[in-house]
Formats: structure tokens, sequence, C-alpha cells
């Protein structure tokens, strides 16, 4: 569900100035053991699009004391709130902060929200409103 609706945001927005960062991370289920390039490439197959067309990052911890500071950063946004998880760690891989040009956080889907439900915030973020 994840690859695809990231795929059309993606073909929909990239040009309007829609950027996507990916994060790989071992912390949920040991999903990411392979090396950095492996995961990366493994990003670009699954969500279908050509190597580079989005960066891709090494590796990461996400939650803990070792969390990259981004991630401690962005779920402390007021609007960083999940329902029943105030301000919580990731409780999963795929979850997914849309951040303003500004870096503030508009909002926070869990991992299993599809990508298109943000569609809407993101079209208004790029003045596509219709």
């Amino acid at each position: 569900m994840n690859y695809a609706g990231l795929r059309v945001l993606l073909s929909r927005y990239n040009a309007s100035g829609l950027q996507l960062l990916a994060f790989p991370s071992n912390q949920f289920g040991g999903q990411a053991p392979a090396s950095d390039e492996c995961e990366r490439a493994f990003a670009y197959q699954k969500v279908g699009v050509p190597y580079g067309t989005f960066p891709v990052f090494d590796k990461v911890d996400i939650n803990g004391p070792t969390a990259l500071p981004l991630f401690r950063f962005l779920k402390r946004q007021p609007r960083a709130k999940l329902p029943l998880c105030a301000g919580c760690d990731t409780a999963w891989n795929y979850e997914k902060f849309l951040v303003d040009g500004e870096g503030r956080v508009v909002s926070r889907y869990a991992s299993a929200t599809s990508p298109l439900e943000a569609e809407p915030k993101i079209r208004e973020l790029l003045g596509l409103l219709s």
C-alpha cells in the first residue's frame, strides 16, 4: 500500500515541489538488515522509480537514545501527535511525517495509512488548490 501510494504522489507532485525523504531503520522487527546501499536499492525498486528519484539515507535509529535528532525533533512537534500517541515513539516502519517548507510538521500518519490520504494537504501546501 505505501509503495504504490508514494509512487503516485511522486508522479503527480514532484515537479511541483514535493520531496520524499526515506530513512531505512532496522529497529522495527529487523526489517532492514542489509547494507545501506542494499536498503537504498530495495527502496527504489519497491517504490518503482529510478534510482536517485528521491533521497534514501543510510540506516538510522528512529526511536530511543540513539535516535536521529531529526526524528526526535519531528516527534516533538505539535501536529506530530497520532491518536492515542501524544508525542510517542514511532510504532512501525512507514510512519509518515508531512512537513512544510519551513520545517514544521503539518501532520503525521500511521504506518498503515496510505500516503494518498495526505494528498489534499500536499496540494494545499504546494498551492495547487482546485
